[in-house]
């Protein structure tokens, strides 16, 4: 970011003014002050009682719509896969070289082109790093600026200040193209987590100008030292060479394409990159906001795998332990943006051993053991020490409705009410599911606060996977809780046993929503998991689950990039740039898949070949052994 004051560049932000002292007084406060000089009335309690509410009401609003979401999802297997299908696409474009150009916003056609040529001379993996160039009318002293939002860095430019002259506009975006490389070098796209000017030489003398050396003087001189850098070595490399050699040389291998890169910096990516930048700039910003989605998608991912965590060493399933690691290994590399490659070979291995276990040609104990063995020895330790401080937040604190707690309250509440606590005795909650079943069972606010005046924590957490049925009992406590239709839908799968993962999906298929699972869970009737619900055994070896593994990482990110390689080259020889993005498209979504699933075929082929080896070297020791004993009978010792 900087500031243009008749000659050098300066930072748009300057220091706001402080605020009028105030006199002080040994008076107690009746306010607080929230900043920009606004302050909150604290002389009543019923303001702080309604704010509260207020969040309160916020919060649920954001995880009911977070549920229907989630239920929609789960009745429209078609809107499911569209919405997957997206996400992979977010993910296979994040993880392909950038090239699309930002959506240039308020501009003439004569700012765009400047904007572009200037562009043009850069490497196309800096210029699709910034996703929106905005011309504005005038910052208060500024030529521009550059923000560092996560993964997702924009430009200001200044009209008064962009026309004085083509080299001061191409000085200034150049500059500012600069701060959002470095930006976006660091974790999560966030300038102070390891981001290049974090590192030497930046920082430290010689420096290329002045403002190099101070910046504006409210955030980290480096910032603007790596920003002046970038802007001479692009405009001025003879000049920053000669007076910066060590800056020089560090630019030099930064600014230098990868192989892919080079593959990619070619006119057709680059003016498919400028049609997909025009498209987006109907929708201002909305390139931006794409951008964050890969950012909250991988975070959403990472999430919803330490549930998993936890329910699968509950369990004990082994089929969900590996995909809770995978699933938070991989969520954790798109979020952090510099490890989008090693996240798509993990989606990759994890989809073909899925696929490699549905088809019985290894153990889901195998893949987890291989699993374990690689991603796991760094995913597995996080997420399980993350889950113990998710434990220890108040609402996850798992109770148990017992005989003891039963004896407790059932002369505080009607007897209906305590009919319900009965028949979930002995079933474990965590005190916020608890607290919204019984918000969906009618608990009145005052029998709700009996409830967890009383709880208490099981002594020993059960292990082992539930498996419920559901009964006359069942159908008893829920006749007046459910529509008729719903309670015939119960009797067909009376006294069927199933595990939590299975009468969840029945349910959903018969269209019962959330609260009205939660409530047949509830009152279900819970026995010991039965010997053919364990898994049996199968084929298979660790070597082979080892290969497709292997094979799927190595697939998907071979077909992650030469899907869209091809799709964008070929859509462009055929359409020009239409054609390019509708080649990135159906490249980026085929070649991801395609590509896992042939690396995990040839995994597969190479695991059978591995265990005929070893299977013929086996057998041919024990015939070898065979006869040595044989002719040890035949030839006694004298």
């Amino acid at each position: 970011m900087k500031i243009h004051d008749s000659g050098p560049l300066r930072d748009l932000r300057s220091t706001p003014p402080l605020p009028p002292k105030k006199e002080e007084t040994n008076e107690a406060k009746d306010s607080v002050e929230l900043g920009g000089g606004s302050y909150l009335d604290l002389s009543t309690e019923e303001k702080i009682k309604k704010m509260r509410e207020a969040i309160k009401n916020g919060v649920e609003a954001v995880c009911s719509g977070a549920e229907k979401t989630s239920e929609y999802l789960d009745k429209s297997p078609r809107a499911s896969k569209a919405l997957d299908t997206l996400l992979e696409l977010f993910k296979t474009v994040k993880t392909f070289p950038r090239f699309i150009y930002p959506s240039l916003i308020n501009m003439t056609d004569e700012e765009k082109a400047l904007v572009l040529s200037q562009l043009d001379r850069l490497p196309l993996k800096d210029v699709g790093t910034v996703k929106s160039i905005t011309m504005l009318g005038s910052l208060p002293g500024a030529s521009g600026a550059a923000a560092p939002l996560p993964q997702s860095p924009f430009i200001l430019l200044t009209k008064d200040n962009f026309h004085l002259s083509e080299d001061w506009a191409n000085m200034v975006l150049t500059h500012e193209t600069g701060h959002a490389v470095d930006y976006n070098s660091g974790l999560f796209g966030l300038p102070k987590l390891f981001s290049e000017s974090s590192k030497s030489p930046w920082g430290k003398p010689p420096y290329i100008s002045d403002y190099a050396a101070t910046g504006p003087g409210w955030y980290p001189s480096e910032w603007d030292d790596f920003a002046e850098s970038y802007a001479n070595y692009h405009l001025k490399p003879e000049e920053l060479k000669a007076k910066c050699p060590e800056k020089f040389k560090r630019m030099e291998e930064l600014e230098r394409n990868s192989f892919f890169e080079s593959l990619v910096d070619r006119t057709e990516f680059r003016e498919t990159g400028k049609l997909m930048g025009r498209i987006m700039e109907k929708a201002p910003y909305l390139q931006n906001g794409l951008a964050m989605v890969s950012l909250v998608g991988g975070l959403v991912q990472a999430f919803r795998a330490l549930g998993e965590m936890k329910r699968g060493e509950k369990t004990g399933d082994e089929k969900l332990k590996m995909n809770a690691t995978m699933n938070f290994a991989a969520g954790s590399c798109f979020a952090s943006k510099v490890l989008a490659v090693p996240g798509m070979a993990i989606e990759g291995a994890r989809s073909e051993l899925n696929r490699a276990i549905e088809n019985k040609e290894i153990t889901a104990s195998q893949a987890n053991a291989v699993v374990q063995a690689t991603v796991g020895l760094v995913a597995g330790p996080i997420g399980t020490a993350i889950n113990w401080v998710i434990s220890k937040l108040p609402w996850n604190k798992p109770v148990e409705i017992n005989k003891e707690f039963i004896e407790k309250v059932e002369f505080q509440m009607v007897p209906d009410k305590v009919d319900m606590l009965r028949a979930m005795e002995n079933k474990e909650f965590t005190k916020g599911d608890l607290k919204h079943l019984l918000k969906k069972l009618e608990f009145s606010d005052g029998e709700r606060d009996v409830v967890f005046q009383y709880i208490e924590s099981p002594k020993e957490p059960k292990t082992g996977e539930e498996v419920y049925t559901v009964n006359d009992v069942t159908l008893e406590h829920l006749k007046d809780k459910l529509p008729g239709q719903k309670l015939e839908a119960l009797n067909v799968i009376k006294d069927d046993k199933y595990t939590g993962k299975e009468l969840k999906k029945i349910l959903k298929k018969a269209d019962f929503d959330s609260g009205e699972i939660a409530l047949i869970t509830c009152f279900a009737s819970e026995t010991e998991k039965d010997p053919e619900l364990q898994e049996s055994a199968r084929p298979g070896s660790l070597a082979r689950a080892a290969l497709i593994g292997a094979g799927g990482a190595a697939g998907a990110v071979g077909g992650g990039f030469v899907g869209p390689y091809l799709g964008i080259l070929a859509g462009f020889a055929v359409a020009g740039p239409v054609g390019g993005i509708v080649g990135l498209i159906g490249g980026a979504v085929l070649g991801l898949k395609l590509g896992a699933r042939l690396g995990g075929r040839l995994g597969n082929l190479g695991g059978k070949a591995l265990e005929k080896i070893y299977s013929g070297a086996e057998s041919l020791v024990h015939k070898t052994d065979d006869k040595g004993k044989a002719g040890t009978a035949t030839h006694p010792a004298p």
